[in-house]
């Protein structure tokens, strides 16, 4: 991600958070971890950025998991934050879940992979309350299936980069890279059930704080059209939703050049 980011870092000090449980910190069992904790890490890791750069506010960027994390520190903390910039919003997931696999099963349809079909069509949405394990085998094939339609990544995406940059990054040891994986398996564990059953069409209804939305036209992974919604009853200062036509998840990857461009011209304004 190297190039993607490396005009924001002209413009911007960047803080790259890896939350509790996550890469070096990953403690497996011995580790608590839940939606409300995370908020008050995010609160404490804002107010300690703050102090060492003299700010009386920062801003705040989240994606996927950490976009519901971020807005509801936002809702809870809105003293700390300039503005809040939200990638691939999470809204009511569950309710994403569901369209994600009926829209699969129609682009499998659509390509005549009959096989798949079949596979799709025997492939039943847990409940919310099912346990973590349910969750994990039905996500393992349909998320299988989510990228080969260009859900998760509407541009295939570059493989071999995205290995190398893992191999090289100079922030981790082998040992550490090694855990990387296990690491995000064991957050996803941990707080799938949290994400599955927060609602932010009930939770949020008004912020104090700008925001803003960077959705990927083919973002099945989460939903556009929910984000769209959600955004468009959310009272706040100010709020937009930026729409990129030829993404899908990672708008901030696919389209980084468009995507940084518009982070740069929010933040340089004045009113923000």
């Amino acid at each position: 991600m190297k190039d993607e980011v490396r005009e924001l870092e002209k413009h911007f000090v960047m803080i790259y958070w890896e939350q509790r449980g996550a890469g070096k910190s990953y403690c497996k069992s011995e580790c608590e971890l839940s939606l409300d904790i995370l908020i008050e890490d995010t609160k404490e890791l804002a107010q300690i950025l703050a102090n060492q750069f003299s700010k009386d506010k920062i801003f705040i960027m989240g994606h996927s998991w950490g976009s519901l994390l971020g807005l509801m520190t936002i809702k809870k903390y809105p003293e700390l934050f300039s503005a809040y910039f939200g990638i691939g919003q999470v809204t009511n997931q569950y309710e994403a879940e569901k369209s994600s696999l009926h829209w699969v099963i129609e682009q499998a349809k659509q390509n005549n992979d009959q096989k798949i079909v079949n596979k799709l069509e025997y492939l039943t949405l847990p409940s919310k309350n099912s346990n973590v394990n349910e969750w994990d085998r039905y996500l393992r094939l349909h998320r299988k299936y989510l990228l080969k339609y260009g859900g998760t990544f509407h541009q295939k995406p570059d493989f071999v980069k995205i290995l190398k940059n893992f191999l090289f990054a100079s922030e981790y040891t082998i040992k550490e890279k090694i855990k990387i994986v296990p690491s995000a398996f064991f957050s996803l564990k941990k707080l799938w059930l949290d994400v599955l059953n927060t609602n932010l069409f009930d939770k949020i209804k008004s912020v104090d704080v700008p925001v803003y939305l960077f959705q990927g036209k083919y973002d099945y992974q989460v939903s556009t059209k929910l984000a769209k919604e959600f955004i468009k009853q959310l009272q706040a200062p100010k709020k937009e939703i930026f729409i990129f036509d030829n993404s899908a998840h990672s708008p901030n990857t696919e389209e980084y050049q468009k995507f940084n461009e518009i982070v740069i011209r929010l933040a340089d304004r004045q009113e923000i």
